[in-house]
């Protein structure tokens, strides 16, 4: 009878921690929302990053892209980071003003994201920067 009782109780625990895991799935966590794939989907222009750093295993913020926006144009808030095989995730833009007028924006990603896109060997993916889109927009 205890260990009965033990078990059902081991599989009530396990089913809690395996419905956590699942909400905190990265597709879930660092997805695009509906309204940022609409809006660079109806983008005419974009920007791919000069730069690509991803080196999660130096802590947060070590995972980023690096685009130049040409002058008279804003991005939009976000990057989307698409390939196969994954569905659309998204990094939060900062932008940095340039010398000649330029913009210098800088798109982080989410590290746990990215250690999971590692752990199922997608990381050359990440590296690729077609994999990466900023929309940019006229003034």
């Amino acid at each position: 009878m205890g260990l009965m009782l033990f078990l059902l109780l081991f599989v009530a625990v396990a089913c809690v921690a395996f419905n956590k895991l699942q909400s905190r799935k990265p597709g879930v966590v660092s997805g695009c929302p509906d309204w940022v794939l609409t809006q660079t989907e109806a983008a005419t222009e974009f920007v791919h990053p000069n730069q690509i750093v991803v080196e999660p295993w130096q802590g947060r913020h070590n995972v980023f892209a690096t685009f130049n926006v040409p002058d008279g144009y804003h991005p939009t808030p976000f990057a989307v980071v698409r390939f196969e095989g994954s569905s659309p995730y998204c990094g939060d833009v900062v932008v940095h003003s340039a010398a000649n007028g330029d913009r210098q924006v800088t798109a982080f990603f989410r590290t746990r994201t990215t250690l999971w896109l590692m752990s199922k060997g997608q990381i050359n993916q990440l590296e690729q920067p077609n994999n990466w889109k900023l929309a940019i927009f006229k003034s």
